[in-house]
């Protein structure tokens, strides 16, 4: 019986495990262009994991602990091998907090460029994308097609994002994310 506690695998793992599995493997293949590699050193990410046993679910933000210990892996095959080359934005997805804290600080640009929208593109973009509104339900109430709708919204979110690039000066990364901006005062 003890053995098979010691070597069960937790329901914490396997559900954050399940999440994030194919996630961190585009990530290292992104960052090693080494499927094989990609795929070894997300094996021995996975048996960390399982060798943290029950503490394992003790850690605060597991999905983090995941690709931080990818990362680390990574770095010691570079070290090893010298043929794999880092992207330099490699820690983009290691600290999602930090990573997210530049689009969420656009939220600040976000009403003047709303306002500059017409009134339909504004309605849509605020029911289906900020109140969470399905598109069929957008549809069902505006006596308006799902194509239409989806067409709509698009037309609208493209709009609304040009308006602000240019409003807020945003600049991308190599990986087309936004990575900085900043905003005129008028």
């Amino acid at each position: 019986m003890n053995n098979l506690k010691k070597t069960s695998v937790m329901p914490c793992l396997l559900e954050t495990w399940h999440h994030s599995e194919a996630q961190i493997y585009a990530w290292l293949l992104k960052q090693s262009g080494d499927m094989q590699l990609s795929s070894d050193l997300l094996q021995d990410t996975f048996l960390k994991a399982l060798k943290q046993n029950t503490q394992f679910c003790d850690i605060q933000n597991q999905r983090a602990w995941l690709y931080k210990v990818a990362k680390n892996l990574l770095i010691d095959a570079v070290r090893q091998s010298q043929k794999v080359v880092l992207q330099p934005s490699f820690n983009d997805h290691i600290d999602e907090q930090e990573a997210q804290s530049v689009v969420d600080s656009l939220t600040e640009c976000l009403p003047n460029a709303l306002a500059k929208l017409s009134v339909h593109e504004r309605e849509i973009i605020t029911r289906c994308d900020l109140q969470g509104v399905s598109q069929q339900s957008f549809a069902d109430s505006n006596n308006l097609s799902l194509v239409a709708t989806k067409s709509r919204i698009q037309r609208a979110r493209r709009k609304l994002k040009s308006i602000i690039q240019k409003d807020c000066h945003v600049r991308f990364d190599s990986q087309q994310r936004v990575c900085c901006f900043y905003r005129e005062n008028n």
